[in-house]
């Protein structure tokens, strides 16, 4: 009798071209089946493990399959059993971290799978191996025995299989495992260059992914907003813009209460940490994502080596888009003795940040897990006291995040005004909201993270420009808490205003995208916030944003007022006026107080509260970086605004409690 299976079209039944091993043998041949059936027969032939004898007719047939439909065939049967398929009426679910997704195709091989430790185990049982340029195949012999343990791209399934079937001892020695643990095996000590796993781009839920700038409904009730606002316009004009000035006025209110807080606040400490022993540090995974930053190379894997934490127990990724050569060259010339691993992104869509970052995070190997950018110098004990901070709280603290400081500020106005913003930021807004531990927006680097959580919240959506701050939305939505440490990383400021605005306008598109995307279900959204988290998260964007028009536009009235036109104030009342300009001063004498306050405690070099007389020019180009942001959302919402980095005098120290 023949085995019988459902077969992947629904409704029609399809005999498998073996034979169950405890049914007799037939005399008539079994009816032909299709390549990509021979991939089901297969996998479920594999579950049986060295039940079936050679079948050369399975091989050939394999070998005209399709490697999606092995692949497929793989990851539909860790769901099914093994007398039973389910026909596949949408593509199979592809597992997110390598170990799932290699262990699935171990199971259809019918091989071993062995994580790091156990392939560590079988390495050292042997005399060493050879492992293969892509690093993907590792050959080892012990005694007369020989064994190849890899981690095989989908192409290569088909033949695979075929070579299985026809030679199913052929198992006995084969080892399925991923690239992550053939890198560490041979224990090397230098880089290793491996390509990446694309698929699935991310794994959270499709409802916070902002691959959509707005969904039908956003956009039925943004085209009735609007028709709403220009007919107030036209019947009470007057009314509608007293109306708009107040609800201006209560966001930007708000936003200068928030800096208020910040300003009469007393310093905060950050969570607890208790001191671990060498021994005890865990595995911490190192992003790094690239994008045409070879002429930084150098001196970012300078400060790699400076990090103080045990070379064992550093998982560094360098993550490369794949057209990227002189990137890669660089790294391969300049990493080639630091025990990392230059991981090569495939090309694909969208071409970001967050993509590249989640080609890493499914490989990661480290429980703890942090990124840099190709221009950060992470002081030394960084990450040590990550792992101290988290060793020390329960595992619902997700995040930590680390102080960000420009330390270039003295070249030109702009990068002292940058460095103000950033001092503020995090010296005193981001520490008090942390305290209290309420949400806010991680910063685009040094965040550090439990591994566990990012999975758990299905790593970062590579459609968000500034995936950093959904990231921050998403893990409180979890329920997982948010903190900073008390360790700065420098970073260079951008020197030129393009510059500036190109990156400026990157954050508003990307914090734009953040509201949008969490506002798609609101009622969901403050229930799993809550309301004082709600109000945070329209305080840091919705406040942001307006404030930074709001600012623009009050300068510009300002100026148009010297010259005795009045474009927005007539027609409005005497007592209105007076409350617009008060709150627009009551605004800035904050922001002054609060940047006066950071660089008195900072007493850093080359800016002075003198240089805070630029902070109104600079509130203009806020402005105008969110008007290039608006634009750039409606025309190309997932173009990532390239910053040009390694263009400053930089100073040479790293850990310098003055800079």
């Amino acid at each position: 009798m023949q085995h019988r299976l459902v077969d992947p079209l629904p409704g029609r039944a399809v005999a498998s071209s073996f034979h169950a091993p405890w049914a007799p043998a037939q005399a008539a041949a079994p009816p032909p089946i299709s390549a990509d059936e021979a991939a089901i027969v297969f996998g479920l032939r594999s579950v049986r493990g060295g039940l079936f004898a050679p079948h050369p007719a399975l091989a050939t047939a394999l070998r005209g399959a399709d490697s999606a439909a092995c692949l497929a065939a793989a990851l539909d049967l860790v769901a099914a059993t093994p007398k039973s398929l389910v026909a596949r009426g949408a593509p199979p679910v592809v597992p997110f971290r390598d170990d799932d997704y290699f262990r699935a195709i171990a199971g259809w091989l019918g091989c071993r799978f062995a994580d790091e430790a156990a392939l560590r185990k079988i390495v050292a049982e042997g005399a060493g191996g050879t492992l293969s340029a892509d690093g993907r195949i590792l050959n080892r012999r012990a005694g007369d025995t020989s064994l190849i343990a890899m981690a095989p791209l989908a192409d290569w399934l088909p033949q695979l299989a075929a070579g299985l079937a026809e030679a199913p001892g052929g198992r006995d020695g084969l080892i399925i495992t991923t690239p992550q643990a053939l890198a560490v095996a041979l224990d090397r000590g230098g880089a290793v260059v491996q390509t990446g796993r694309l698929d699935p781009l991310h794994a959270a839920p499709a409802g916070e992914v902002a691959d959509r700038v707005v969904t039908a409904a956003q956009a039925r009730l943004t085209k009735a907003a609007l028709a709403a606002m220009i007919i107030a316009g036209v019947v009470g004009p007057y009314t509608t813009l007293t109306a708009s000035s107040l609800v201006m006025a209560v966001v930007l209110a708000a936003y200068a209460l928030s800096r208020l807080l910040a300003l009469i606040g007393p310093p905060q400490e950050g969570p607890p940490s208790r001191p671990l022993r060498t021994s005890e540090l865990p595995v911490y995974t190192v992003l790094i994502p690239l994008y045409r930053e070879d002429e930084g190379v150098a001196e970012l894997v300078r400060a790699i080596r400076r990090l103080d934490y045990p070379p064992d127990r550093l998982d560094v990724q360098f993550l490369v888009e794949a057209h990227d050569v002189a990137t890669r060259k660089a790294l391969e010339r300049e990493a080639a003795h630091l025990p990392c691993r230059i991981v090569v992104v495939p090309e694909g869509h969208p071409r970001t940040k967050p993509r590249a970052l989640n080609v890493g995070l499914r490989q990661a190997r480290g429980t703890l897990c942090t990124i840099f950018d190709a221009e950060d110098r992470p002081a030394p004990e960084q990450l040590r006291l990550a792992a101290e901070t988290f060793a020390a709280n329960p595992p619902d603290l997700a995040a930590l995040q680390a102080r960000l400081v420009i330390d270039h500020r003295e070249h030109n106005w702009l990068t002292r005004m940058f460095a103000v913003e950033y001092a503020c930021q995090f010296d005193r807004i981001l520490p008090l909201v942390a305290s209290r531990g309420g949400l806010f927006l991680l910063g685009g680097t040094s965040n550090h993270f439990r591994t566990d959580a990012l999975i758990k919240v299905g790593g970062w959506d590579p459609f968000n420009v500034t995936e950093d701050a959904d990231l921050a939305v998403r893990l409180r939505r979890r329920g997982f808490r948010l903190g900073v440490i008390a360790s700065d990383t420098f970073e260079e400021a951008p020197l030129e205003m393009g510059a500036w605005l190109k990156q400026r306008s990157r954050w508003f598109k990307g914090y734009i995208q953040t509201a949008l995307v969490h506002a798609r279900d609101p009622v969901t959204t403050l229930r799993e916030l809550g309301a004082r988290d709600t109000a945070l998260l329209h305080l840091f964007i919705v406040g942001a944003v307006t404030a930074a028009l709001a600012h623009t536009l009050f300068i510009a009235m300002c100026g148009l007022a010297l010259v005795g036109v009045f474009p927005l104030f007539g027609g409005q009342s005497a007592g209105l006026m007076a409350g617009q300009v008060a709150l627009a001063f009551a605004s800035y004498g904050v922001n002054y107080a609060l940047a006066f306050v950071v660089l008195r405690a900072r007493k850093r070099p080359g800016v002075t509260p003198a240089c805070l007389i630029w902070l109104p020019f600079y509130w203009v180009l806020l402005g105008i970086a969110v008007g290039i942001a608006v634009y750039d959302l409606i025309r190309r919402p997932h173009h990532w605004r390239k910053t040009t980095h390694h263009k400053a005098r930089r100073r040479s120290r790293i850990v310098d409690a003055g800079l």
